[in-house]
């Protein structure tokens, strides 16, 4: 029975991570075990996405492109595009079961709505019944996400490479309580930032106020939550976020704050995770390009459902996965409006 729920405990986590939807991947920490035994062990998925995604700011990622509408003015909301897409992901993970200790590395994607895929590298540690303490090296490495080079010149789509590389740190299962608490410091750095600078040049912005645009800075987020079992298939999970963005433009710069429910059920070789999201960011400048009288806020709101059914076609430790999200972004300035609708097959082996 331990290693029947052991299983499905490491199911759960893969299906989060390996889904690359909406934050719902965050709440595989709520899952994390370590392993009784030395060794390998790890999942990888292999599937395809239809993405159908508009904004005026991100152009995808090295896995997934989206085209940008340049006849889109500074006062419309972006026009959407179609794409369809590859899903390679997985985790490898080694452990030293006498110690308790973990190390990994993989990937997944963190914010669905800006592209950001991050790979981590790092170290679980169990402390023997306190909870399971984590740390990692997190890096946008060689998918970075593409954004645009001037996103207010709407006559050119030249594009730039947005990294990141930071550190998270990770309590879970905080003394048996169900309790989570996560904790990232991630710098952003945005090659050949150029924001504003089509602005300067036709004289509708001083160069003094370009800086308020810039997007180059750390951003340091806070998770706390709660895994609930209602019984050995029915869970809930509630989550709270707070982070700050310290941008170098300060009309960039911003507080956001959110919540997130997320449900699971796990019976047998049937598996769904269910989640709604919401949350607000509120910007520290007003921003100069539209001459307005109040600072910038806007408003998150997404929804995904992942679907999976273990052993298909009699195939041990595989697992067919189907997935949809949905997350909408809406701005007091029209041009940060921005949406992103999937939905995703594929199939998860677990080793």
């Amino acid at each position: 029975m331990k290693f029947l729920k052991m299983k499905m405990t490491k199911l759960t986590r893969a299906l989060l991570i390996a889904t690359c939807m909406t934050s719902a991947a965050t709440h595989a920490a709520s899952f994390n075990t370590i392993p009784e035994e030395s060794g390998f062990d790890g999942f990888l998925l292999v599937g395809g996405t239809f993405t159908n995604f508009s904004s005026n700011i991100v152009a995808g990622n090295s896995l997934t492109h989206v085209e940008h509408e340049s006849t889109n003015g500074l006062d419309e909301a972006p026009s959407s595009e179609n794409g369809i897409s590859s899903v390679l992901t997985g985790e490898l993970n080694y452990t030293f079961a006498d110690q308790g200790l973990q190390i990994y590395v993989g990937n997944e994607l963190e914010d669905v709505l800006r592209y950001d895929l991050a790979t981590k590298f790092g170290v679980r540690k169990d402390l023997n019944g306190k909870g399971i303490a984590r740390v990692a090296y997190i890096t946008s490495g060689v998918l970075p996400t593409h954004v645009y080079e001037d996103p207010f010149n709407v006559e050119s789509t030249h594009e730039a490479d947005r990294d990141m590389q930071g550190v998270q740190l990770g309590l879970d299962n905080l003394l048996g309580s169900g309790v989570n608490i996560e904790v990232s410091l991630k710098d952003i750095d945005v090659v050949e930032e150029n924001s504003g600078h089509s602005l300067v040049e036709s004289g509708a912005l001083e160069p003094s106020d370009q800086k308020l645009l810039k997007r180059t800075g750390t951003t340091t987020t806070a998770k706390l939550s709660y895994l609930h079992a209602f019984s050995g298939s029915h869970y809930i999970e509630p989550e709270f976020v707070a982070e700050r963005a310290d941008k170098d433009g300060g009309a960039i710069a911003h507080d956001r704050f959110g919540a997130s429910l997320s449900y699971f059920y796990l019976k047998g070789r049937f598996s769904l995770v269910g989640q709604l999201a919401y949350s607000h960011s509120e910007y520290d400048e007003i921003s100069p390009v539209w001459g307005m009288n109040e600072v910038g806020d806007n408003n998150i709101s997404a929804a995904s459902l992942v679907l999976s059914y273990a052993k298909p076609f009699g195939w041990e430790d595989t697992s067919f996965v189907t997935s949809f999200a949905y997350a909408n972004e809406n701005s007091n300035i029209d041009f940060y409006d921005a949406h992103i609708a999937t939905a995703s097959m594929g199939m998860l082996y677990q080793f």
